[in-house]
C-alpha cells in the first residue's frame, strides 16, 4: 500500500484519509441514534438497570465523538487520532457487553451481535487508508472479544457448556470469522489503493494529452492570424486591381489559392482533433472487461473497431449523410452503455425523412462527450440525453444538469471544434444553450448540396 500511496501527492492522500475519518464520524452519530432508540425501548418495557447503564456509555462516546467530528471538520487527523477512535470504537462495545454480563446476563459477552459490530467497524477504518490502523483495530477486537468471553466462562461452565452456541468451540469459529472479515478488509484497503494508483498514472497521461490539446490550439490561433493577415492583403490587392496588368491579377489569383489552401489546411487540423477524445477511455474499459468478462469484450471490441473505423474512413470528410452518422452513434452507444452501465438513457428520435441531411462527422459523440465530462450520474439518477431533429433541421442534443460538485479544468476545444468547423462549411452557426435544468446543443443539418468549399 506504501508503494501506490507513494505516487499520490501528499495533499491526495490526507484528503483521502480526512473523507475515511468522516466516514467514521457520520456513523458514529447514526450509531449513537440507533442506541438511543434502542435504551428508550429498553426502558419503556422496564429493564431501568440496563437502560441506565446504557445512557453513560452512550453519553461518553457522544462527548467523544462530537471531539472526533470537530476534528474533522478542521480536517486535522495526526496518527495518534486513529488509534485513539479505533481503541474508543472497540472498547465501548466491550466494555458494555463486559458490564451486561457482571451484571444482568452472563451469557451477555457470546451476543452474536458483536460479530456484526465488529466487521462494520473494520469496514470504516479501512477508508481511512491505513494499514497498520486497520491491522490494530482487528486485532484489539479479536483479542478484547475472547477476553470478555473467557473471563465470564470459568463462572458457570455448566452453563456455558450446555449450548452449542455458547461452548469455547464456537467462540472460536466466531473469532475466526472476525478475523476472516478483518482480512478481507485489509486486502479491500489495498485493493483501493491499488486502483488511486491506477488512476494517478491514467491522470498523467490524462494531462500529457491535454498539454498536446493546448499546443494544437496554439498553432490554430497562429493560422488564424496568419489568415486575417492574408485576407487584408488580399482587400489591398482588389482595390489596385483596375490598375494592373493581366500579370497582377494573375498573381492576385495565385494569392487566393493560397488563401485558400491556409484555410483548408486550418480545417484539417481542426478535424484532427476529435480523433483522441472518446478512444483514451473506451481502451481503459476494455482493459478490463478483458479479465472480468471476455465475451463481453469480444462485442466491445467489434464495436470499438467500428468506431475507429467509422474515424478513419471519415476524417477526410467534410460532411456526411446523418444516415451514416448515426449508424456510427449506435456502435459508440454500445461502448457508452458498457462503460457506464444504465447511467446513461439515450432517447434517440430521428425521422426517417431527415437520414439524408449532412452534419460534420464525430460532432454528436463531442456532445455527449461535453455531457459526461461535466456532469454526474449514477443507476438511480442517470444522466438523460434526447437527441431529436427540431422543425428548423437543427439536430438538438439535450441533456438534464447534474453538474459535479469539483469541476474538471475545461479546454473548450469540443464545442469550439464543432462551431469553427460549421463557419468554415455554412452561414448556418450552431447553438449551444444552458438553462438551470439542461443543456441543449442545436447542430443545423445542411442539404447535401452544400459542400465545405462553398465558404472559400
Amino acid at each position: 500500500m506504501k508503494d501506490f500511496l507513494g505516487t499520490l501527492p501528499s495533499e491526495s492522500i490526507e484528503a483521502e484519509r480526512i473523507k475515511g475519518a468522516r466516514i467514521s464520524v457520520y456513523f458514529r452519530w447514526i450509531f449513537i441514534a440507533m442506541l438511543v432508540f434502542t435504551v428508550t425501548v429498553q426502558l419503556i418495557s422496564g429493564y431501568k438497570g440496563e437502560s441506565v447503564h446504557s445512557i453513560k456509555l452512550i453519553t461518553i462516546y457522544f462527548l467523544a465523538n462530537i471531539g472526533l467530528w470537530y476534528a474533522v471538520r478542521r480536517k486535522y487527523d495526526p496518527l495518534y487520532l486513529g488509534y485513539l477512535s479505533a481503541v474508543l470504537d472497540i472498547g465501548i462495545i466491550t466494555f458494555h457487553l463486559y458490564y451486561l454480563s457482571v451484571q444482568f446476563d452472563l451469557i451477555a459477552s457470546t451476543a452474536a451481535a458483536t460479530t456484526f459490530l465488529f466487521p462494520i467497524i473494520f469496514l470504516l477504518y479501512t477508508f481511512r487508508l491505513n494499514r497498520m490502523l486497520l491491522v490494530f483495530t482487528v486485532l484489539l477486537a479479536l483479542v478484547m472479544f475472547n477476553v470478555n468471553y473467557f473471563l465470564q466462562y470459568p463462572k458457570d461452565t455448566e452453563l456455558f457448556n450446555s449450548s452449542l452456541s455458547l461452548t469455547p468451540l464456537s467462540q472460536i469459529f466466531k473469532s475466526i470469522y472476525i478475523l476472516f472479515i478483518g482480512f478481507l478488509c485489509v486486502y479491500l484497503q489495498f485493493a483501493i489503493s491499488k486502483f488511486l494508483g491506477k488512476q494517478v498514472a491514467i491522470a498523467a497521461e490524462k494531462a500529457g494529452l491535454d498539454a498536446k490539446v493546448k499546443m494544437e490550439e496554439q498553432k490554430n490561433r497562429y493560422a488564424q492570424k496568419l489568415i486575417e493577415q492574408e485576407k487584408r492583403l488580399n482587400k489591398k490587392l482588389e482595390q489596385q486591381v483596375e490598375e494592373r496588368t493581366r500579370e497582377l491579377t494573375m498573381a492576385n489569383t495565385q494569392l487566393l489559392k493560397v488563401q485558400k489552401e491556409n484555410l483548408q489546411s486550418q480545417f484539417e487540423v481542426l478535424k484532427q482533433q476529435v480523433n483522441p477524445h472518446f478512444l483514451f477511455n473506451s481502451l481503459n474499459v476494455l482493459s478490463s472487461l478483458i479479465r472480468i468478462d471476455p465475451a463481453l469484450a469480444e462485442g466491445f471490441t467489434e464495436n470499438l473497431s467500428k468506431v475507429y473505423r467509422y474515424v478513419l474512413e471519415n476524417k477526410e470528410k467534410d460532411l456526411v449523410s446523418l444516415q451514416t452518422e448515426l449508424g456510427f452513434l449506435n456502435a459508440y452507444l454500445y461502448l457508452i452503455e458498457i462503460r457506464f452501465m444504465n447511467k446513461i438513457v439515450v432517447d434517440l428520435r430521428i425521422d426517417k425523412s431527415c437520414i439524408d441531411l449532412q452534419i460534420l462527422p464525430i460532432a454528436i459523440q463531442l456532445v455527449i462527450e461535453n455531457a459526461i465530462k461535466h456532469n454526474t450520474f449514477s443507476k438511480s439518477e442517470p444522466l438523460k440525453i434526447e437527441i431529436f431533429v427540431d422543425d428548423q433541421l437543427n439536430l438538438n442534443i439535450i441533456n438534464n444538469l447534474q453538474l459535479r460538485e469539483t469541476k474538471f479544468a475545461s479546454t473548450g476545444v469540443g464545442i469550439e471544434n464543432i462551431i469553427r468547423r460549421y463557419e468554415l462549411l455554412s452561414s448556418r452557426v450552431p447553438e449551444f444553450v444552458k438553462t438551470d435544468s439542461h443543456f441543449i446543443a442545436r447542430l443545423p443539418l445542411l442539404k447535401p448540396h452544400i459542400q465545405a468549399n462553398n465558404k472559400f
